[in-house]
């Protein structure tokens, strides 16, 4: 008896050594951004591999994968800029994780090299490992599956042939709940493929999506040309007829319209005087009576003159006078409007206010969390991502795009060098670009009076056009032959529209359309020809200025909705 225990004892003993050291249920991982080494902007190759990995590696009741925000949220309080591999343990243990992937991706010309870890958090040691050097995606997709099967199999226990990719396995019934995400891994995948931006989330008619292929007009609607320089535009239902309109202003009108099918119907035109200046128009219902109000932002030399319509008595009537410069965003909790004064050392450099409808009239209400030096014109205050805390999304002066947390802090403080908690991301290129453009006088006494100048940048929208229950920014960029070197002189003439997406690390862009001749002058999403899909609208400015007369248009571009199979013999 003892000699067959002898004989079975180096059995036993391999059997062993065979079994997972690690008895529970369920690890889990943490897939850490990969570090970009790279002289071109390369963001959908980072994200797509992290989307890859965190895809792949995720096993139903066995491998769980830490969330982008949590993730984000760790390396935040980190404070480094480049981990190291004590900042990779750390992280693992501030999520709890078993194990964290992290790595870097380094990019020379056509050349793609990817050094990826698995660190087990326990053990402190890096237990798996992929290093390649690949020309193409073609070649990397592979590369990063086999890392992904690698990994689960080191967790699990069993041999790396065990597994089956996400391509060999057998297919399975495309429920309301499997169908989303393998469409989504191969957008992903086809977009790495494609090794270009514009890809991932592309919900805009692809025929005006910036592409190699040309463009087609299908999806495309502009109006009559009209001979004025539109200065801003805004959609709502403003006479209570259950039916959109479209509200645009120039210099000294205000101009409603209705797109009935392919007519754009003229409503009215509410005429003012030739000292106002229009610089901003909003429309919502901010006193709660059911119509929505439609806000005119108007100067007069060097003080606010803006003014509130509402149609009333069949008629559009003044009801307020407003010592404010107005904008109204969209909140998760529904339309608020903000107003602004200005201030005395730079135009924005003032506080800004939520407008409440109280007692009759429209007054200050709470000062907002938003850094002083911020202005109105170019911000927006939503969740990127649902359930998670709301974000300002702002352009500052020199247009760099601004992802930050509320605060009281003045903006001075929050872009300080070397960034601060509140200062989440700021883009390297710039968005915007507006060439509406006033003077107001800081003391207005004598002939040296002294003048500052501001422009009146476009809003920033957020709309989860692909569903995925993540917020996307639309934005605006209205390009400049001669770049922004003269900033008091009207420049642009062209634009782009953008796409981008927040990671909780910073934005990637989605896609941009191609681009438009003439500058944007505002813009929406929203259902302008009340068909039950929403649109892109734009007020394009076509000529402006100098020896030309104003010449404007507005177009729109749906979005791609789901089509019915084609029936067999074709449409």
């Amino acid at each position: 008896m003892i000699k067959w225990a002898k004989r079975l004892l180096p059995v036993v003993i391999l059997f062993l050594a065979a079994v997972p050291c690690s008895a529970k249920e369920k690890n889990t991982v943490a897939v850490l951004p990969f570090s970009v080494h790279s002289g071109e902007n390369i963001d959908y190759v980072r994200q797509g591999i992290l989307d890859m990995l965190s895809s792949r590696i995720y096993v139903a009741d066995k491998i769980e994968v830490v969330g982008k925000d949590a993730v984000a949220a760790a390396l935040r309080d980190t404070g480094a800029k480049e981990l190291s591999l004590s900042d990779v343990y750390a992280v693992g243990k501030k999520l709890n994780a078993d194990y964290v992937v992290w790595g870097s991706i380094t990019k020379i010309g056509n050349s793609i090299s990817i050094d990826g870890k698995l660190v087990d958090v326990a053990a402190y040691k890096s237990t798996v490992s992929l290093f390649t050097q690949s020309q193409g995606m073609d070649e990397v997709i592979p590369k990063i599956n086999d890392f992904a099967q690698r990994i689960d199999a080191h967790i699990l226990g069993v041999a790396p042939g065990a597994l089956q990719t996400a391509e060999a396995q057998p297919a399975a019934p495309q429920t309301a709940q499997t169908a989303p995400a393998l469409s989504k891994e191969s957008e992903i995948i086809s977009g790495m493929r494609k090794s270009r931006k514009g890809t991932f989330t592309a919900a805009i008619n692809p025929d005006y999506i910036n592409s190699d292929q040309v463009v087609d007009r299908r999806g495309f609607w502009m109006s009559q040309k009209f001979p004025t320089e539109f200065k801003g535009m805004d959609i709502g239902d403003v006479n209570g007829d259950k039916l959109n309109e479209t509200v645009m202003i120039d210099d000294h009108n205000v101009i409603i319209y209705q797109l009935k099918g392919k007519e754009f119907k003229h409503i009215e035109t509410i005429k003012g005087s030739a000292h106002e200046d229009y610089i901003a128009v909003d429309v919502a219902d901010i006193n709660g009576n059911g119509i929505k109000e439609i806000f005119v932002t108007s100067l007069s030399r060097s003080s606010i003159r803006s003014f509130v319509l509402e149609y009333r008595d069949k008629k559009f009537v003044k009801i307020a006078d407003l010592p404010w410069c107005l904008r109204v965003i969209n909140r998760v909790d529904g339309p608020i409007l903000l107003g602004q004064q200005f201030g005395t050392d730079s135009v924005f450099n003032t506080p800004i206010h939520e407008i409440v409808w109280n007692n009759g009239k429209y007054q200050e209400g709470r000062r907002m969390k938003i850094p002083l030096g911020l202005s109105i014109y170019g911000l927006t205050i939503d969740e990127l991502i649902t359930g998670s805390s709301e974000k300002i999304i702002a352009l500052d002066e020199y247009d760099h795009l601004l992802v930050l947390e509320q605060t009281d802090k003045p903006l001075g403080k929050v872009r300080i060098f070397g960034g601060s908690p509140e200062l989440l991301y700021k883009s390297d290129e710039t968005f915007g670009g507006c060439n509406t453009m006033f003077e107001i006088s800081d003391h207005d006494i004598g002939p040296d009076r002294e003048k500052m100048s501001a422009f009146i940048n476009l809003r920033i929208l957020t709309y989860d056009l692909n569903k995925d229950g993540k917020k996307e920014i639309i934005i605006v960029k209205n390009l400049s032959a001669s770049g922004r070197l003269m900033r008091s002189v009207k420049l642009f003439t062209s634009s782009e529209v953008y796409n981008l997406e927040w990671d909780g690390l910073g934005l990637y862009e989605n896609w941009k359309t191609r681009k438009i001749d003439g500058d944007v002058a505002d813009y929406q999403v929203y259902d302008i020809d009340n068909d039950g899909q929403q649109e892109i609208v734009m007020a394009i400015v076509m000529a402006t200025g100098g020896m030309l007369q104003g010449r404007s248009v507005v177009v729109y571009f749906k979005f791609n909705q789901p089509q019915p199979a084609a029936p067999e013999g074709g449409r």
